[in-house]
């Protein structure tokens, strides 16, 4: 599915990593030994449990600087149609000058669809007006809630 692949990939990488480190290795003396790893079936679990959430974006209002992002669920199984999600944008961000016509990155550059949306990443919701080039993230972002997102 679309938004798995995301999480699924890192996750993927860091299980594997896990799996080689019990595959054991040879001291000097050319005895075996397999390292006892309590932590990987926490991990597993965690993942799994994860993976059955739906995806969720966090998004700015263009220009707005009083408003924290709000979290948008997007459901993994698909990407999610764009009229649709642009309507529902509408809807949540309240903007100023109206519809949401576009939802760009924070960097400015805009979205073309569904499928290229990140697992919790943050995007700003933009009307007809010109994209604006605030620190969104530095000042709406609490520090403990940034590390929070990019551990999940």
């Amino acid at each position: 599915s679309w938004c798995v692949a995301t999480l699924s990939s890192r996750s993927h990488s860091y299980l594997n990593r896990g799996r080689k480190e019990l595959g054991g290795t040879r001291n000097s003396d050319g005895l075996r030994f397999r390292p006892v790893a309590p932590w990987k079936s926490n991990v597993l679990a965690r993942w799994q449990k994860h993976t059955h959430l739906p995806c969720m974006i966090h998004v700015f209002r263009n220009g707005d600087l009083l408003s924290p992002p709000f979290p948008l669920p997007l459901p993994r199984s698909t990407p999610p149609q764009w009229d649709a999600l642009l309507a529902t944008l509408t809807e949540k961000a309240n903007l100023r000058s109206g519809a949401v016509n576009r939802l760009c990155r924070l960097d400015g550059t805009q979205v073309s669809g569904g499928e290229e949306l990140v697992n919790g990443d943050y995007y700003v919701a933009v009307g007809n007006e010109e994209y604006k080039k605030l620190p969104y993230f530095e000042l709406l972002v609490p520090q403990h809630s940034a590390n929070k997102t990019l551990w999940y």
